[in-house]
């Protein structure tokens, strides 16, 4: 038993002291359902050896297959991040640990065509298998949604 413990202690992820709070999120799969039915599933993993955290993710059931990425960096005591999509929109933003909730204030969304849109956006931790995304924008009324996901294995099982 303690070879097994040695063997998983020696697998998990080192992260920088800012990532704490997101910890719970790193090497699992995350699904959530939209209002439309289509399924966005994130999947979280430690890159340089807890440096940063990668975030991919796949929204699919719509009228095709939309994809992201999303990097979070240590900037000084903070967070920072930078996410890409499959439209060719970039977002650039921060993270702030409240309590169980992490707080990205508005990042600010340039999509292809470069017109700037400010997102506002905060999860909130549900236990150890789910948090709740909570997402606004004026300017992109489509992202006004509350979503809860739920752990998940990285092919999808629960």
């Amino acid at each position: 038993m303690l070879i097994l413990f040695a063997a998983v202690a020696a697998h998990a992820p080192t992260l920088q002291p800012a990532f704490e709070p997101m910890a719970f999120l790193v090497g699992h799969c995350w699904e959530g359902k939209f209002q439309g039915g289509e399924i966005d599933k994130h999947c979280f993993e430690s890159v340089y050896d807890g440096q940063h955290i990668r975030d991919r993710h796949e929204v699919t059931g719509g009228k095709g297959v939309y994809r992201g990425e999303t990097i979070y960096s240590r900037e000084g005591q903070g967070v920072s991040y930078t996410y890409w999509n499959s439209l060719g929109g970039v977002s650039r933003g921060s993270m702030k640990p409240d309590g169980d909730k992490l707080d990205f204030g508005e990042e600010k969304y340039r999509g292809p065509d470069g017109k700037e849109a400010g997102i506002g956006t905060h999860w909130q931790r549900k236990g150890d298998d789910a948090y709740e995304a909570v997402t606004s924008s004026v300017e992109m009324p489509s992202m006004n949604r509350t979503v809860v996901y739920r752990r998940v294995d990285a092919d999808g099982a629960k």
